[in-house]
């Protein structure tokens, strides 16, 4: 049997170029699979953010109708101090910067953990109504059914360089009197 030997100068240098082929392939892949780890990432932060806003806007609405129910005797709605007639000009407008301003509305009652900003709320006196069927010629008043407009809005954790809040979140719910 005989060996025969190649010329040292006729080495093509295949299996080099192959694997440098596969290592950026790895690369590419690798690097693809590290944005979109990212993008996850910040798409759950966005997600757990908004809804911190939300649950904190949901937590306003709740004070505010329950102080609705507990109540007795409800002061006027002048237009002020957070309780409103509906569509009031004097209302708080909650767009864009103007979310983080507290004019006019009440704020939530206590700091909720991981909120960048306690919830606000304003409450809107909508038309009241009698049953129907309801009748005072038997000489007993009928009570008026009272609908209230909450409108509240609630923050995120997150927070811009400036220290205002970067999620916004902003519920309006219509509740009716006893």
């Amino acid at each position: 049997m005989q060996c025969q030997k190649l010329p040292r100068g006729r080495q093509d240098g295949a299996a080099l170029i192959l694997a440098l082929i596969f290592l950026l392939l790895m690369t590419m892949l690798s690097t693809s699979s590290m944005r979109t780890s990212a993008m996850q990432e910040r798409m759950a932060g966005n997600t757990r953010d908004w809804n911190l806003g939300f649950q904190s806007a949901e937590a306003a609405l709740r004070v505010a109708e329950e102080w609705l129910r507990d109540t007795v005797v409800l002061p006027e709605f002048n237009d002020a101090a957070g309780l409103y007639q509906v569509n009031s000009t004097n209302r708080p407008v909650w767009l864009g910067a103007a979310t983080t301003e507290g004019g006019g509305a009440l704020a939530y009652p206590v700091d909720l953990a991981g909120t960048a900003d306690r919830p606000r709320y304003y409450i809107e006196k909508l038309s009241s109504i009698r049953p129907p069927g309801a009748s005072t010629e038997t000489g007993t008043p009928v009570e008026e059914i009272n609908y209230f407009r909450v409108t509240a809005i609630g923050f995120g954790g997150a927070e811009d360089t400036d220290g205002d809040p970067l999620t916004t979140v902003v519920l309006s719910s219509v509740y009716r009197s006893r």
